[in-house]
């Protein structure tokens, strides 16, 4: 063996050994598609109303605040395919792609309507990897449309689960029913900030 590649070898070996034992670079890797980050608390939606060939969508049942007939929460958008435009030009610069999304979603139960609150788009998969920011209209609101991702979630949001979904047979949201009737005071508090702490600056 070439005396020149054994300080190389034994300089692969020795990054080999100390990312394996660094948890931080570990959770530094990009995620494949559906793999659940750790620490994270995202829970699919129900599976009749998913595409699972085309993006995998989820909430977090910890970030669900209830003021009145309002009812906020996280959610994240897997995609299988990267999204967005594709780089274009003589140096490839163009709109930024992303592989997954994540918002905050504000549902009125009474009205059955839907307000995107805040978003960003993400470079890798389940809210990971480089970060950017969506520009939100803060409008009315739209319906929520039978069938709908939006309709999945407000059933989440808005006590409206039916007997047989993934969520009552798993008892899914068992432990989190008390975290909906939280005081209005608290729906942008430290708890939002410590979830998400890049999102927005919320």
């Amino acid at each position: 063996m070439p005396q020149v590649l054994v300080p190389y070898l034994l300089l692969v070996v020795l990054l080999a050994l100390v990312s394996c034992g660094d948890a931080g670079y570990q959770l530094r890797q990009p995620l494949g598609y559906g793999v659940m980050p750790p620490g994270e608390n995202w829970v699919a939606v129900d599976s009749a109303y998913q595409s699972p060939g085309r993006n995998m969508v989820y909430f977090d049942p910890t970030t669900i605040r209830r003021d009145g007939d309002l009812v906020t929460l996280w959610q994240l958008t897997d995609y299988k395919m990267r999204q967005g435009n594709a780089p274009f030009g003589r140096f490839m610069l163009g709109p930024h792609r992303f592989f997954s999304t994540k918002s905050h979603k504000e549902f009125d139960c009474v009205n059955k309507r839907v307000r995107l609150l805040t978003s960003s788009e993400h470079s890798q998969h389940m809210g990971t990897g480089v970060q950017h920011a969506v520009a939100v209209a803060q409008g009315s609101g739209l319906p929520v449309e039978p069938g709908s991702i939006n309709e999945a979630l407000w059933k989440v949001a808005c006590d409206k689960i039916e007997e047989g979904s993934d969520y009552s047979s798993k008892g899914i949201l068992d432990g989190h029913a008390s975290l909906r009737h939280v005081p209005s005071c608290y729906r942008s508090s430290s708890l939002l900030v410590a979830k998400f702490p890049n999102n927005l600056g919320l």
